[in-house]
């Protein structure tokens, strides 16, 4: 309950905060940048001081653009998930609880060579053969700390509907629900085991990507393969490969996951991506990885050629496809919106175009329209914002549109997307002419509105027909028909 009190307290000027923000964007009323800057400063050092779990919840708000404003979307997306390391007593007892025997198997150096807020990592040797492997540890109690604190984010969640608009609540009370899981599967290094066994796999035909290979695990530790290299952001890399070509190495291994293969890693920071003597790239830490169907995928190819072409209606099309678009948005008006997005770029080539000014305006988009992120799709979003930082750190003169213009080029992705966009225009052609073919449901209030201009109508014919015909048997016969109908829809 303290513990509650405390969180809620703390985080409420910020809230208060943001709502007058969002308020003033919303009315069109100017905002003070600056000053929203040091408030999301401040908001950033609230969740520092709340924990882990907090910090965690604060990376994945940092590409969350339909509920923060662009100054708190940049700021956040600072925040390092480096703490300080538990002590080695505490983690000792976690590995001889889980390892069991093999406890005894290794030579742990008590030292970690890497802390965050989840694990802890190790280096060890192993007695039989002398071979140096890496032990990743949970924290001490960890799980149960999330836990407390994801029960806490549970409760105080429904009061933001009283103090946000129902878009952001609705947005935020998605986030929470997804974060509130994923954390628990970050924990899981069973599961970080089968990511990189899927990833070595997908990844088989690619000699210069390397991956440790996992010798064992338990829910809170995994025992895997030391493979050393140089971080790709340090001068040794930089000397081994040259910045330009590395950038693009890094650029196209992380992008390629996410185009062509099922699973892809999502936190592709410097400190998870290494070079060896031989320039070969090589891949850690498997905590945070996302999984894309085909479906997902092509659509996202889709969304760059409509972005690269700058097709306001195709881009459009395709995010109510991923489901970014609130349903009450109007969509023309939506469309008309975007295109004036877009027209900001008119002329302006993929080798001018700053990924720093294109990301603030699509942020304004999603921030100003009835837009919305959809969770499936954070993760790739937090990971393609997180490599072109590392893309940047490597080179300098990297440039995101460029190069991703080089590679859906060199993969003949571009074809791919056009046989997807007809396919999909083809079947939604089909499916609405086969819902046209369905029995329209009968309108009981018009049927009685029919059966007495009906006869009246009938009335008309026979005084017509018998003038003209002078026919009087059949014209009797047609006005009596309309005295039966007549008869028949008082009843």
């Amino acid at each position: 309950m303290f513990r509650t009190l405390k969180v809620g307290l703390k985080l409420l000027p910020h809230v208060l905060r943001l709502r007058e923000y969002r308020m003033k964007t919303l009315r069109g009323e100017e905002v003070d940048e600056k000053k929203m800057y040091k408030d999301a400063e401040k908001l950033l050092n609230a969740l520092v001081s709340l924990g882990p779990a907090f910090i965690k919840f604060g990376q994945i708000l940092s590409v969350h653009s339909d509920i923060l404003p662009e100054p708190y979307l940049k700021v956040l997306s600072r925040l390092q998930d480096d703490v300080p390391p538990a002590p080695w007593e505490e983690v000792e007892k976690i590995l001889k609880e889980d390892l069991g025997e093999k406890f005894y198997e290794f030579e742990i150096d008590p030292n970690p060579i890497s802390s965050a807020s989840i694990g802890q990592v190790y280096l060890a040797k192993r007695k039989s053969d002398g071979k140096q492997v890496v032990i990743k540890v949970n924290r001490p109690r960890i799980r149960e700390t999330a836990e407390e604190d994801i029960k806490i984010m549970k409760s105080l969640l429904p009061f933001t509907r009283y103090l946000m608009d129902e878009s952001f609540y609705e947005s935020l009370k998605v986030i929470v629900e997804d974060f509130s899981k994923r954390i628990f599967e970050e924990m899981d290094f069973t599961k970080e085991e089968f990511y990189m066994k899927k990833i070595r796999e997908e990844l088989a035909d690619y000699p210069d990507i390397r991956i440790p290979i996992p010798y064992f695990s338990t829910k809170r530790v995994l025992v895997m393969e030391y493979v050393k290299g140089y971080k790709v952001t340090s001068e040794e890399a930089k000397k081994i490969v040259k910045p330009s070509e590395l950038a693009y190495k890094v650029f196209k291994t992380f992008m390629l996951m996410l185009l062509e293969k099922e699973y892809f890693h999502a936190d592709p920071h410097p400190g998870n991506i290494a070079v060896d003597e031989r320039g070969n790239l090589i891949l850690y830490d498997f905590g945070m990885v996302g999984r894309m169907d085909r479906e997902t995928r092509l659509r996202l190819l889709r969304a760059y050629v409509a972005l690269i072409r700058l097709d306001a209606i195709g881009l459009v099309k395709v995010l109510e496809e991923l489901g970014a678009i609130q349903p009450e948005a109007d969509r023309e008006i939506l469309a008309k919106g975007v295109e004036l997005f877009l027209k900001q770029f008119q002329g302006v080539t993929a080798e001018t175009l700053e990924v720093e000014q294109f990301l603030e305006a699509a942020n304004e988009v999603f921030y100003r329209f009835p837009l919305k992120l959809p969770e499936r799709m954070s993760l790739y979003i937090r990971m393609t914002s997180v490599l072109g930082s590392t893309c940047t750190q490597i080179d300098p003169e990297f440039n995101f549109f460029v190069n991703l213009q080089k590679l859906i080029e060199e993969e003949g992705l571009v074809f791919e997307a056009m046989v997807s966009d007809f396919r999909n225009t083809i079947d939604s052609a089909i499916r609405k002419f086969r819902l046209s073919l369905l029995e329209k449901p009968v309108v009981i209030k018009n049927k009685n509105r029919l059966q007495r201009i009906i006869p009246t109508f009938l009335v008309f014919i026979a005084i017509v027909y018998y003038i003209l015909s002078k026919d009087s048997t059949l014209a009797l016969l047609i006005g009596i028909l309309a005295l039966v109908i007549a008869t028949v829809s008082k009843e």
